[in-house]
This record gives structure tokens, C-alpha cells and sequence, in this order.
């Protein structure tokens, strides 16, 4: 149960974290997620917290490079091949000797092996957390794809030197040769490993899919689980099980045509599981440096003998030697990104500040042994400790120099302006349904409730709501009054369905002098009713008495006559009284009073509904909706998907004739295109999946 908890709230920091960004997103996601993480290490569980290396990169890193490979463009990287291995390899390489000579000239005791292991892990990049830095920035294409491209393979370098220089440390041998070959042959068996396997995974997902057993549940596990899977062999082989992910992903990148056969449901249900997935874990790494760091910075404190300024200093001049190796790569053309000679001091200044270090190298910092030979491991926390720091210089430098280098991004669409258009054309369709479609409002009103759901998110106006309710009250009274004045309903009827109305808005409602008032009226307008009523009764007897004088009749008839007048006045003098065979009459007559109601509030609501009050209308007709649907079961299926494709061709209609007109750009009509298409496929699925 305590391993349950703890990731429970790993997770809930994580979300937390999520949630705080957007309201400040000046300050990188990263920052807020260390920050949640050193919260976390106060619960006592966390005290003292260890992580177990190889888990951390199974569990972690495995599914996060793999994520990556399948998203990387295939035809990219083929193009860039020299720059990958300008980057990925031979600046890596060299970044970690030169960094390791000089840590170790400037750390006194450190072995130069373990000085090679901590610049093997300040060495790799992290694209996701430059992504995270210039979410708001236009950054150069050339240089971004560049730090995309490096990211996926340096991680592999820097991996393959650590676990070189902690084999010779470990060891105490260590010869060039050696090592060379040991290098190529776990880089080069773990891209192999990695495409076989990646193959395989492609071919059994293929045949899944023709086999007939795509369903989510099967394929979205099938997915998520490969990568685990393919690190693991390659892990065993004692290969580069990092590599071996990675190119498993570039294989999923190249075989899209094939994995597209699957359903639009699949597709769309993978995408959103990979993306919360990925999400999280990436979380899970800053929140995790944030629960360690007070365990790591205890620790040094404990031993006396070693200097936390001098560990500090140490980290900022490996960074600021990191960062002019870089620039000097880039400015000199080594990088292979085909800049022009005039952007190149430019890309070359932005290309080293994006050198943002993160996941990987916190996962090597954690991946060092707990101990050797029954002892604690030498140096590990303040290699850590280091390790730490340079990601907090790499992720804090670029955030405060990069605003000042970078233009702001210039959004195609504004979303503001893309939310108003949404609601104009969902308002167009609504239209054109309710013109069309007079002779079931009921299925209508559903459809358009869906439409509407999808077309806004924001929250109604609680003042405006309730002004719309109250008015859509008065339409009820009123249409209640016509039906008992025609004599469709029974008086007794009306006065029963207006008392429970006004029961209902009495709680509901802020202002009880509406109610009262809402009630009296009602109350006037039928006295004055019944009043005429027996007037018109008490005329016509006399009428009838007058007659009954005036001409000669039998006794039979007068008998009769007089029996008639009798009754009816009778009926004048008495209320009426319920007929007890009459609830099949009292349910009809209470149907007849809420689809006519219903009627004229929908009537209402579609004459007053504009793309600036669209949110309370909406909240108005979903109430009457939901209260219809208790009484109106006839609507069928078929007849709502002959409505929802209907609206969904207005909705098409709608943007062709904006674009033709000139009223909304091209990019604007593109992506109102996309979002109409998405809803459109979401519900092709829902209805291929309810048959």
C-alpha cells in the first residue's frame, strides 16, 4: 500500500503542478513541478527518498523515448543523418571528455572516472523542456529541429559513455580500444535490437487490426506495453536498451500508412492515451527531482569534508563551458543545419541557450549505484547535487534570455476568434435544423444540444440565466392560461400544474416577489376567466327560460327543459369535482400541457439565441430538454442521425459560403474545417460502436 500511495501522490502533484501553469505561464512548467516535488519530500514517506535506478528508467524513460521516436518525421531524419551524428554523437563525445578532465581538475578526490560519469550526465538535451521554455516564442525551424533531432540520439550517447565510465571505475581497467568498440557495439546493437523488434511490434499490430481485434482495449494496452517490452530485451543483450526504444518509435514513425488502417476511434482513443501518458511521466521526473534534492542536500550537509560552493561553482562553470562549446559548434557551421552565413550567430545563440537539460540526465544522476562493494557509493550525492544544478541553470538562463532574442509567436488564428466562428456556425446549423425540421422538435432540440456542448466551454452567466428562466416561466403561465381558456385542458389541470411551477421557482429563485407575482397573475387572469364563464352561463339559462315561456311545448319536453336548466345551474354553484376514472385523461392532459410548452419555450429560446449569449441559452434549452425527455420517448435513433448529419452539412455550408465571402481567412476556415471533421468522426464512431 505505501508504494500505492506514493504514486498516487507523485500523480497529484503532478496535476497540481499542471493545474498552477497556466496561470503564470511565464515561469517554465518544470519550475512548478520541482517546486511540488519539494513539498512532497515534507510527508514522511518521502523522507529520505530513493530511487530505485533501474525502474526509474524502465518505467520512465523507456516509454518517454519511445513517445518521441513515433513522433519524430521519418523523412527528417533520413535528410539530417549528418547533422544527428554532429550533434547526437561527436559533440557529445567530445562534451564529455572535455568535461570530464576539467570536473576532474576541479573537484579535488574525484576518480576521472567518475568525472567522465558526471559529464555523461550533464551531457544529454531534452527538447521537451525547450518546448516547454518557448511554447510562446518563434523559434528558428532550423535550429528547433535540430534540438529535436539531437535529442533522441545524444540521450544514447551520454548513456553509453556513463555506463562506460562507471565499468571502469567499477572495474578499475579501462582501455581506448575497448571502450571504442564497446561504444559502437551497444549503440549499433541497440538501434539493430530496436528495429526488429520495432518490425515485429508493427506486424502483429497489422495483423490485429485485420484480424478484426482492433478494439481500443486490445490495441491501446498492445501499444503502451511494447516499449517496456523492447527495452527489456534489448536491456538483457546488454545493449542500449534507450536506443533500442527509440528506433522501435522511428519504426512506428515510418509505418503510419499502415497503423492508419485501424478505426478512427482507435486512432484518436491512442493519441489521447499517449499524450496524458507521456504527460504525467515527464511530470513525475521534475516532481521527483523536487523529492529528492532536500535528501541530497541533507546528505551533503552530513559530510563535513565537502563544500556546497564549491559543488555550486563547479556546476556553473560546467554550464557556461557547455553552453561556449555549443555556440562555437554552431557558429562554425559543425552542426550541418544549412543556415545562411548571416543567421548563423544568431542560431548559434539560441541553439546553445536551448540546450536544456532534464529528463535524462536527472534519470542518469538517480541510475548511479546505491553502493559498491558493501559501501556506499563514492560521490553520488554530490554528483546528484550537481547534476541538479545544471538542470536548474539550463532551464532558468534560456527563461530569462530567450524573451529578449525571440519574437513573441505569432498565432495563425486567433483562438478567441476561432471560439466566436465556432459559435456562429453551431448557430447557423441550429437554425437551419429548426427551419427544416418542424415536425419533431424534440430530436431537433437533442441534436442541437450536443452541437452547442461541443461549440463552447464557458460557463453561463448565472444573472442572465436566471433572467432567461424567469422569462421562459411567464411563457409557461401564459401557454397553461390558453389551454384552459380554449378548453383543451380542465381548469383544475391548469391551477395544479401553475401551483407546482411556482413550487419549484419559489426554491430555485432568488426573488420570491417574481413567484408571487407570477402566481396572483395567473390567479386574476382565471377569476376574471370564470367570471365571464358563468355569465355567459347565466345568460344563456335565461335565454333559455325566455323561450321555454314564449313558445308551447309538452309536458314531456318542459319536464325535460327544466331538468337541463337545473343541471346547469347546478354546475354554475358547484367546483368541479375529479373524475376517478380519469388518470389516463389527467396524464394526457398533462402531455398536451408540456409539449406545448415545451413548444413555444424552444420557440423562445431560437428567436433570442445569439453567439454572445449562446452559453445561457444553451444552459435553458439543456434544462427544458432533460425535462421533455421524461415525457417524449418516440424519438428514434435513425431520424437523430439523419439530424446530426444534416447539421453537420450546415455546418460545412456555413464555412464555405464565410471563406467565398471573404468574412474569414483561409487559416481560419481550415482549422473550423478540422474541428467540424474531428465531431464529425467522433460521432461516425459512436454510432458504428452502438451498432
Amino acid at each position: 500500500m505505501i508504494a500505492f500511495y506514493a504514486v498516487i501522490l507523485l500523480i497529484l502533484a503532478t496535476i497540481v503542478a499542471n493545474t498552477i501553469y497556466p496561470y503564470f505561464p511565464v515561469i517554465p512548467k518544470a519550475f512548478y513541478q520541482i517546486f511540488m516535488g519539494a513539498l512532497l519530500s515534507l510527508v514522511p514517506m518521502y523522507h529520505h527518498f530513493i530511487l530505485e535506478p533501474e525502474m526509474f528508467m524502465l518505467i520512465i524513460i523507456a516509454p518517454l523515448m519511445f513517445y518521441d521516436g513515433q513522433n519524430a518525421n521519418a523523412h527528417e531524419l533520413r535528410r539530417n543523418v549528418g547533422s544527428i551524428v554532429s550533434m547526437a554523437v561527436v559533440l557529445a563525445v567530445l562534451t564529455v571528455i572535455g568535461m570530464g578532465y576539467l570536473s576532474h581538475a576541479l573537484l579535488a578526490g574525484i576518480p576521472l572516472a567518475l568525472a567522465f560519469a558526471l559529464a555523461a550526465i550533464v551531457t544529454p538535451t531534452d527538447a521537451v523542456a525547450v518546448s516547454s521554455i518557448t511554447s510562446n516564442m518563434a523559434v528558428p525551424e532550423r535550429v528547433m529541429g535540430m534540438l529535436e533531432r539531437e535529442s533522441l540520439f545524444n540521450d544514447a550517447s551520454g548513456l553509453v559513455a556513463f555506463n562506460l565510465a562507471l565499468a571502469a571505475f567499477t572495474t578499475g581497467q579501462f582501455s581506448v580500444g575497448d571502450g571504442i568498440k564497446h561504444f559502437f557495439v551497444v549503440f549499433l546493437g541497440g538501434l539493430l535490437i530496436g528495429l526488429v523488434l520495432g518490425i515485429a511490434a508493427v506486424m502483429v499490430r497489422v495483423y490485429l487490426v485485420q484480424s478484426g481485434k482492433d478494439s481500443t482495449s486490445v490495441i491501446v494496452p498492445f501499444d503502451i506495453m511494447v516499449p517496456f517490452l523492447i527495452y527489456l530485451a534489448a536491456e538483457h543483450l546488454e545493449l542500449s536498451g534507450i536506443l533500442a526504444v527509440v528506433a522501435a518509435g522511428l519504426i512506428y514513425s515510418a509505418s503510419t500508412n499502415q497503423l492508419r488502417l485501424s478505426s478512427t476511434q482507435l486512432q484518436l482513443v491512442s493519441r489521447s492515451t499517449w499524450g496524458i501518458f507521456t504527460n504525467i511521466l515527464n511530470g513525475f521526473v521534475f516532481v521527483l527531482l523536487g523529492v529528492s534534492l532536500p535528501t541530497v542536500w541533507v546528505n551533503i550537509q552530513q559530510d563535513h569534508d565537502k563544500s556546497l560552493t564549491r559543488y555550486i561553482l563547479l556546476a556553473v562553470i560546467l554550464y557556461l563551458v557547455m553552453l561556449a562549446l555549443r555556440y562555437l559548434w554552431i557558429r562554425l557551421d559543425w552542426a550541418l543545419i544549412r543556415s545562411e552565413k548571416s543567421e548563423r550567430p544568431h542560431n548559434a545563440l539560441i541553439g546553445a541557450l536551448s540546450g536544456v537539460h532534464g529528463t535524462i540526465t536527472l534519470a542518469m544522476a538517480f541510475s548511479l549505484p546505491l553502493t559498491l562493494r558493501g559501501a556506499a557509493f563514492p560521490f553520488r550525492n554530490t554528483m546528484i547535487f550537481i547534476a541538479a544544478i545544471v538542470i536548474i541553470l539550463s532551464l532558468l538562463v534560456p527563461t530569462l534570455i530567450l524573451p529578449f532574442i525571440l519574437p513573441k509567436k505569432q498565432v495563425a488564428v486567433d483562438p478567441a476568434t476561432i471560439a466566436q466562428e465556432r459559435k456562429a456556425l453551431v448557430a447557423y446549423a441550429s437554425e437551419r435544423l429548426v427551419q427544416e425540421n418542424p415536425d419533431n422538435p424534440a430530436a431537433t432540440q437533442s441534436v442541437i444540444e450536443v452541437l452547442n456542448s461541443q461549440a463552447t466551454g464557458a460557463r453561463p452567466d448565472k444573472k442572465k440565466t436566471r433572467d432567461l428562466l424567469n422569462q421562459a416561466t411567464h411563457i409557461e403561465v401564459q401557454t397553461v392560461q390558453h389551454l384552459a381558456d380554449a378548453g383543451v385542458i380542465p381548469n383544475s389541470y391548469a391551477n395544479r400544474y401553475v401551483r407546482l411551477l411556482v413550487l419549484k421557482s419559489q426554491m430555485s429563485s432568488h426573488n420570491p416577489f417574481v413567484n408571487l407575482s407570477l402566481w396572483f397573475r395567473f390567479i386574476w387572469h382565471r377569476a376574471k376567466f370564470m367570471l365571464s364563464r358563468k355569465w355567459r352561463r347565466k345568460q344563456r339559462i335565461a335565454r333559455q327560460q325566455q323561450r321555454l315561456q314564449a313558445s308551447p311545448h309538452t309536458p314531456e319536453q318542459e319536464r325535460l327543459q327544466a331538468q337541463r336548466i337545473q343541471q346547469e345551474t347546478q354546475r354554475i354553484q358547484r367546483s368541479p369535482r375529479r373524475d376517478p376514472r380519469a388518470n389516463d385523461r389527467r396524464r394526457q392532459n398533462f402531455l398536451k400541457i408540456e409539449q406545448d410548452i415545451y413548444t413555444n419555450v424552444i420557440d423562445f429560446l431560437t428567436r433570442i439565441s445569439t453567439v454572445d449569449n449562446q452559453a445561457e441559452v444553451n444552459s435553458v434549452r439543456n434544462y427544458y430538454n432533460a425535462r421533455h425527455r421524461r415525457f417524449e420517448k418516440s424519438m428514434t435513433n435513425d431520424h437523430q442521425n439523419e439530424l446530426f448529419i444534416q447539421a453537420f452539412q450546415y455546418e460545412y455550408t456555413y464555412i464555405r459560403q464565410q471563406k467565398t465571402a471573404g468574412t474569414i481567412p483561409a487559416a481560419l476556415a481550415d482549422e473550423l474545417y478540422q474541428q467540424v471533421l474531428t465531431d464529425q468522426m467522433l460521432y461516425t464512431q459512436e454510432i458504428a460502436g452502438a451498432d
